[in-house]
């Protein structure tokens, strides 16, 4: 080996060893920056839940846990507990996962297990199980700017002290989407075979698929973190695009118009309604509210009339103060929100 080859050897593997150093300095580095953020959300969320609830505000998050080293970091719980105070809630879940990719934090994925016992005063209980439920955020540095919520296998019951029966409610899949749309708030949702019965088993409907697409006018806050009341739907405006109900059968519904919540929570629009199979409606409703079947035969009978004897009806449907009225005939009241 000539003198030129032996410098030529040595240069390449001072370069190697350069390189492995620097490899090594790096995922060094990298570890020590993950396992410190990690330390950091174990200390500082107790630490926020704790001042907190001094506000009203009260949470707990049951041996927690941050894993997903090396590309990942999450928060783990084997439960959960939310209490505020402010609006008399409560809630309870099971364990709890969550992911996101090192070089995409503001992208995550939530997993919840179920049962939940949800508390609202006064005098309502909520329970409620699922065999999945997940949710994902993007999230900017304002705030969250899109968030989704799906779940599959829903069921649950819902008491009140100030009622003697309960009711019980299950749905195959359903999901919820909400993004920032300049400085609106656009809102989808869907349910398949929503089912409610009586406690004592009889329905109180055909299980039925539902579909919506909602703007509320000026309000991205609600995805930036701005707190939200019960009451957060008084004094909003927007657009339903469409609301959609199937109950099987040749019976569906649609709805769709501009409308606003007064600040009694009262709801105020003008929508469009099409119906399609308005006999078989009017037999489910007359079947499921015997006492008003004298109002529900005269409203088939005037959509009926309207659609020049068909079966199928477009309707112009204004409601104001939460009164609905079709034509100038009122057919219900909404309750306030």
């Amino acid at each position: 080996m000539t003198m030129t080859e032996v410098a030529k050897e040595s240069r390449a593997g001072r370069k190697f060893l350069w390189l492995a150093a620097g490899v090594v300095l790096v995922t060094g580095l990298y570890t020590g920056v993950w396992f410190l953020a990690a330390d950091q959300i174990e200390k500082r969320l107790p630490a926020y839940l704790a001042e907190n609830r001094e506000a009203g505000l009260g949470g707990e998050c049951a041996e927690m846990e941050v894993r997903g080293f090396p590309f990942r970091i999450g928060l783990f719980c084997e439960k959960v507990r939310l209490d505020d105070a402010r609006y008399g809630v409560s809630a309870s879940f099971g364990a709890l996962r969550s992911a996101a990719q090192v070089y995409q934090p503001g992208r995550a994925v939530i997993e919840l297990d179920g049962p939940a016992e949800i508390r609202v005063s006064p005098g309502i209980s909520i329970s409620a199980d699922w065999t999945l439920l997940h949710a994902s955020l993007a999230a900017t540095l304002t705030g969250v700017d899109r968030t989704s919520l799906a779940y599959d296998n829903l069921t649950g019951t819902v008491r009140s002290s100030l009622s003697a029966k309960g009711f019980s409610f299950g749905a195959n899949h359903g999901e919820v989407h909400l993004r920032q749309n300049g400085e609106d708030l656009d809102a989808a949702l869907s349910v398949e075979k929503l089912d409610l019965r009586l406690e004592d088993g009889l329905s109180l409907a055909q299980p039925a698929d539902i579909a919506a697409d909602f703007t509320f006018t000026g309000k991205a806050g609600w995805l930036h973190g701005a707190s939200l009341s019960p009451h957060a739907l008084r004094g909003t405006t927007g657009e339903l695009r469409q609301l959609t109900l199937d109950l099987g059968d040749g019976m569906s519904a649609k709805l769709s118009g501009p409308f606003s919540v007064g600040e009694r929570g009262l709801i105020s629009g003008e929508f469009s309604l099409t119906l399609r199979g308005i006999g078989a409606w009017r037999d489910s409703l007359a079947k499921a509210v015997p006492e008003e079947t004298d109002l529900i035969n005269n409203v088939a009978n005037m959509l009926t009339a309207l659609a020049g004897g068909k079966d199928e009806a477009t309707v112009k449907l204004n409601v104001r103060d939460g009164t609905a009225f079709l034509a100038f005939v009122p057919i219900g009241v909404l309750p306030a929100l």
